[in-house]
């Protein structure tokens, strides 16, 4: 693959990137406009001759044409900002822009007297932009544009077009330009090496940025591969899942029909192998379905589903109202505690996403609780969030296992042993949600203490 290849790919691959370079560009210039404008006040309110004879007219003719110009960007980017806009829409704004720097920079060049100063060494930056986002030809000829356009000024002045500037008094400097612009040898072998050193300085630029592009395609070919890699697995685990979905659903409405002696009597011993079969069926039942919930999360499309307006308040009391029988048989009391008010409690979601989260994480708080304990619910505001917490009394988990809760099917080795009915799979089911929804999750654990889990929700704005 060529260069421009490359980079015409990782643009169209990138656009995003581009569009924020160009805004980024313009906040730049509004930056440099005001410092630049404070320095040339300064330096004439403040500093007398000392030798130095600067041409403020120039300054201020070369910030107010920037100052226009990158109203004009603003203004573009303002109506653009919904549109999507194409790589040849976006190449053709930033090479806008760079023409504008060239001939703000001009208007320098010709004030700081052209051949006294290192000004041109500014022409880098946009050196950089050329090589980075257009492709070899294109940033050659951006760059050696932007080198003819930096010394017009000096060979205006040879052809006595302009006034010749000087930005030093004494008459030794003087002489010196006047020595340089009376030789057309010298301003020959000048402006050959002006643009040796720019054509270096591009070469140089131009292999490293390929070089980078290069890598950040391969990069990216390995990220799509991955993610192609990740749907293909989904999708063989929903196929296998649903196909062993009907069988064992077959086998558990034997086993009712055993249990219910629709096929015969049948002993205390069978009985028993009867229901133990089932217990496993309902395992694997549950572990299917939180597989089929997960797969289906991981396939899911944000921009396909509408979000809404909901009060979290609302949610909460109505959920642990629906699901507040599940603590009797242990025992546990549910207590909630609201910090928030109904106004300050709405946030966009969808029903069927919080419900995953909370129903996991209620159910993960009674299954791993002690008998006779409770679990406190608090809403509340934090860092201009809200938060939805789940405190258990129950057996919790070690620290560093903690960053293992949200692997799939993983489960530490006091909760594989307190209680057999976990997939490993319900905090995994929560944190995708949460990443849907864009919210976050925080869990505190203590062994042999209890667990807090904490969603934090961005509130609707008013």
């Amino acid at each position: 693959m060529s260069p421009e290849n490359i980079i015409h790919c990782i643009q169209d691959v990138h656009v995003k990137e581009f569009v924020k370079l160009i805004n980024w560009s313009v906040k730049i210039r509004w930056y440099y406009i005001i410092v630049s404008s404070l320095l040339i006040l300064l330096v004439y309110l403040n500093v007398e001759s000392h030798g130095i004879n600067l041409h403020y007219q120039y300054f201020i003719a070369a910030n107010t044409f920037l100052f226009f110009c990158n109203s004009f960007y603003q203004y573009q980017l303002r109506i653009n900002a919904e549109k999507c806009l194409g790589t040849s829409e976006l190449r053709y704004y930033l090479i806008l822009q760079i023409m504008t720097d060239y001939l703000a920079l001009m208007l320098f060049v010709y004030a700081l007297g052209s051949i006294e100063t290192p000004i041109l060494l500014m022409i880098i930056p946009n050196m950089i932009l050329a090589t980075l986002f257009f492709t070899p030809r294109q940033s050659l000829l951006i760059t050696l544009s932007g080198m003819t356009i930096l010394i017009m000024p000096l060979l205006f002045e040879y052809f006595h077009l302009i006034p010749v500037i000087s930005i030093f008094e004494s008459s030794i400097q003087t002489s010196f330009k006047s020595i340089v612009l009376s030789n057309p040898q010298i301003i020959l072998g000048y402006i050959f090496i002006i643009f040796s050193c720019a054509l270096f300085c591009w070469f140089l630029l131009c292999r490293i940025t390929t070089r980078l592009i290069q890598n950040e395609l391969e990069l990216e070919r390995s990220y799509q591969d991955m993610i192609k890699l990740d749907k293909e697995k989904t999708h063989a685990t929903l196929r296998s899942t649903h196909e062993l979905k009907a069988p064992l659903a077959a086998i558990k409405s034997y086993i009712y029909t055993i249990n219910a002696g629709y096929a015969g009597e049948a002993n205390d011993k069978v009985l028993k192998i009867v229901n133990r079969i089932g217990k496993r069926c309902d395992y694997l039942l549950n572990n299917v379905t939180d597989i089929i919930k997960l797969g289906n999360l991981k396939s899911y499309v944000v921009s396909d589903n509408k979000f809404y307006a909901i009060n979290l308040l609302t949610f909460i009391n109505t959920f642990v109202a629906q699901n507040k029988d599940l603590a009797l048989e242990k025992q546990i009391t549910i207590t909630t505690h609201n910090l928030l008010s109904t106004d300050d409690s709405m946030i966009m979601a969808n029903t069927e996403n919080l419900q995953l989260i909370f129903s996991n994480v209620f159910n993960n708080a009674i299954n791993y609780s002690f008998a006779n304990s409770s679990i406190d619910i608090t809403l509340s505001e934090q860092d201009k969030m809200l938060c939805v917490s789940i405190t258990d009394q129950g057996i919790g988990i070690e620290d560093k296992l903690i960053n293992k809760l949200f692997e799939e099917h993983f489960r530490a080795n006091n909760a594989v042993s307190f209680y057999e009915g976990g997939t490993g799979l319900g905090l995994s089911i929560v944190k995708v949600c949460c990443e849907i929804l864009d919210a976050k999750i925080k869990i505190i654990s203590k062994l042999n203490h209890g667990t807090t889990i904490s969603v934090y929700f961005h509130a609707k704005n008013k």
